[in-house]
């Protein structure tokens, strides 16, 4: 009987000194404990993986994109008169938008907006998306009004860089240069 009792206060003993080392160890240490990820990238096992547009250990490098999409154009302001004049002798001005990289022609818009009023936005949703090729470079994106008794009007225009290689990403492209023309472009970009 003592050896019984021996033996299982000896398992007992072994059991409570296996439990308090395993109670003593310390956990692994979390991989990405002091991991920093920049610009929405996230730490997966002590390294940052970084969203599109973004590259780096850190994710703090901003890529340049091979092309930016345009899905719409909306028309915030154009000028109501055309010299001191309407720009239609019995109704509104029909705007329409054009698009173009240095001298060439990329985009005119199809249709137009019939007797525009300066008071309302003009939204132009394109059939299929417009490329902007070279993202880096300089476009001009003009509004016109369409005349059939003489050649269209220039209504003003905008040149601008659709991408910026410290600005992230942005959705929309707010184009305002002051000169009576004001644009709203929903972008999307493409690596």
């Amino acid at each position: 009987m003592k050896t019984k009792i021996f033996i299982f206060f000896s398992i007992v003993a072994i059991a409570t000194t296996v439990l308090m080392v395993n109670s003593c160890k310390k956990e692994d240490p979390d991989p990405c404990e002091g991991v920093t990820c920049l610009n929405g990238g996230t730490c997966v096992n002590g390294s940052c993986s970084c969203p599109q547009g973004y590259s780096g250990p850190a994710c703090e490098t901003q890529v340049t994109p091979t092309k930016i999409r345009i899905s719409s154009i909306k028309i915030t302001s154009f000028p109501q008169y055309d010299g001191g004049s309407n720009w239609d002798n019995l109704d509104g001005p029909d705007i329409y938008v054009t698009l173009s990289l240095g001298s060439t022609l990329i985009h005119k818009q199809p249709t137009m907006f019939e007797d525009a009023s300066v008071t309302t936005d003009y939204t132009y949703n394109p059939t299929s998306s417009i490329d902007l090729s070279d993202p880096t470079a300089q476009y001009t994106i003009r509004l016109y009004d369409y005349d059939d008794y003489d050649s269209d009007d220039y209504m003003g225009g905008i040149l601008f860089y659709p991408y910026s290689s410290t600005g992230g990403f942005p959705t929309t492209l707010y184009l305002d240069a002051g000169a009576g023309v004001t644009f709203e472009l929903t972008v999307s970009y493409v690596w």
